[in-house]
């Protein structure tokens, strides 16, 4: 009977990791790269930059982003690019440039390139935030095949001020990061991967983005 019982577990367990499709996420703030008068020039105008380094085993494989928003602590769910762009993961460590830059009173651009093909965009996303937040790593992904990569996000909130640095260090996924410190009015941004599936008669337009034939696009 033990015996069965643990037959079953690893079974589950090696399912498990299947549908895991484990990414190792690292990062780096690529504005303290820059030249001095840059960093006080992205400074000023409250810019910020920050790059995302995938590691995996992705041979092609689909990317498809997502933004998930915390208003009111409730979520909503976005897809960022439309299903006739195949945004294709082709080498073992891949990176992607996300930028968040003011725009009006109350709201800012979020936008995402790709460093491996001329730095093309990804998406630029428009969010109602304040500019009172930072780009913040996700170390933690959850038990979701959507894997955080990066937030734009206030801190745990303290007396007279928030603690970001306590945030990233938490090792709480973002979807929780309401439940267990309050905060709320934040965005992250998540990666799910899926095997590429050729495009058919269905299909007038199909863009392709990857390192090989980045600019490939068939109609």
């Amino acid at each position: 009977m033990h015996k069965k019982i643990i037959i079953t577990m690893l079974l589950a367990l090696t399912v498990m990791l299947t549908q895991a499709q484990p990414i190792k996420v690292e990062y780096e703030y690529r504005t303290k790269t820059l030249p001095e008068l840059m960093q006080q020039y992205f400074q000023m105008q409250n810019v910020q930059h920050l790059r995302v380094t995938l590691k995996g085993n992705f041979n092609g494989k689909r990317a498809k982003l997502k933004k998930v928003t915390c208003s009111n602590g409730a979520f909503s769910e976005q897809e960022l690019l439309p299903e006739f762009v195949h945004f294709l993961l082709v080498d073992s460590i891949e990176s992607l440039d996300f930028m968040a830059v003011p725009y009006g009173k109350d709201s800012l651009h979020i936008c995402c390139f790709y460093p491996a093909s001329n730095n093309q965009p990804i998406f630029n996303d428009t969010v109602r935030m304040d500019n009172m937040k930072i780009l913040m790593e996700t170390f933690t992904p959850g038990d979701s095949n959507d894997i955080p990569v990066v937030a734009y996000t206030a801190g745990i909130p303290i007396q007279n001020g928030v603690w970001f640095c306590g945030l990233r260090d938490s090792g709480v996924e973002p979807r929780k990061w309401f439940e267990k410190y309050g905060i709320d009015g934040y965005v992250f941004y998540t990666i799910r991967l899926e095997e590429d599936t050729p495009p058919d008669d269905k299909m007038p337009v199909y863009v392709k983005i990857a390192k090989k034939d980045a600019d490939g696009v068939q109609e």
